[in-house]
């Protein structure tokens, strides 16, 4: 007579299946999601290479950041509704010629105005997401401390010679964001879509971002999520010394003369995660890792 499995055998069968399936969901997990973050790197890669094809064209001067946002503009995959703005995703989209490539397969965020219009900039695409990445216009915005010249009053900010860029093997161009609707990847900026307190724990891609550098190479950084006093959340990344890769100089003095509500002599008290005008970009990331508290 052929023997059966008792009830204390099968639950024993079971148990040992449940404790494999909690060993190992965990594992497939990270591999998933360092397969994703590789898929950034490669994405911001291509995306800074494309950048290096377009200062060739344009005297050696990267692209420029403006946002006219009227109409008249060139109606493309990146700009569908013809809008005349110049992100670096129109400027760039002759070079790379796919709108995927600016997607970050981590990033799912469809944020909504209170009106109910998409907030993503660029809006109106079918997979109802946000682009991945953003510029780099510098360690905190506006001042001209990264790939773009301080803001002037009518709200551009211009490109900036690859000569003023004194380490382009340690200076990002481009970077994975949160960012919207500007698509930045500054300390004010990179997590604008998150509330304040949001976890540093829960930073996509395991907490290692990818991010472009304006030599052409592309790699992953660790970041936190922080409270500066007085601002709210900012981003930087875990270790101090990586805020300078933000800086095309490290000295360059931040100008926010021409920031929207400033002006010249200007406070910018609460509008900025600074302490004075006038930092250099070096001082700048000092500031910014003094005065935040990181979110665990």
């Amino acid at each position: 007579m052929r023997k059966a499995f008792t009830l204390i055998e099968l639950l024993v069968v079971i148990a040992i299946i449940a404790i494999l399936a909690a060993i190992l969901f965990p594992v497939f997990a990270q591999a998933r999601e360092k397969a994703r973050q590789i898929t950034c790197v490669s994405n911001l890669k291509q995306t800074t290479l494309a950048m290096l094809m377009y200062v060739q064209d344009y005297d050696e001067t990267t692209p420029m950041v403006r946002h006219d946002r009227t109409t008249g503009g060139i109606v493309t995959a990146t700009n569908p509704q013809g809008l005349r703005d110049f992100d670096y995703y129109v400027i760039l989209q002759p070079y790379v010629k796919s709108v995927d490539m600016f997607f970050c397969p981590d990033r799912n965020q469809w944020p909504l105005r209170s009106n109910g219009t998409p907030r993503c900039e660029d809006g109106n695409y079918s997979q109802k997401t946000c682009l991945g990445y953003g510029y780099n216009q510098g360690w905190v915005s506006d001042g001209g401390y990264g790939m773009v010249m301080p803001q002037t009053p009518d709200g551009n900010r211009y490109g900036r010679s690859m000569s003023s860029i004194t380490a382009p093997a340690s200076t990002i161009a481009y970077g994975d964001t949160y960012d919207t609707p500007t698509y930045s990847v500054t300390a004010d900026n990179i997590f604008s879509t998150l509330p304040d307190g949001y976890s540093s724990q829960s930073i996509r891609h395991m907490q290692m971002l990818a991010f472009g550098f304006a030599d052409g190479h592309a790699k992953s950084i660790k970041f936190n999520t922080g409270e500066y006093t007085g601002y709210g959340l900012v981003g930087f990344p875990a270790n101090q010394a990586d805020g300078l890769l933000f800086c095309n100089d490290p000295g360059t003095i931040g100008d926010y003369s021409g920031a929207v509500g400033v002006g010249p002599g200007g406070s910018l008290a609460g509008q900025y995660p600074l302490q004075t005008a006038g930092e250099t970009c070096q001082q700048a990331v000092v500031d910014v890792y003094t005065h935040s508290k990181i979110n665990p």
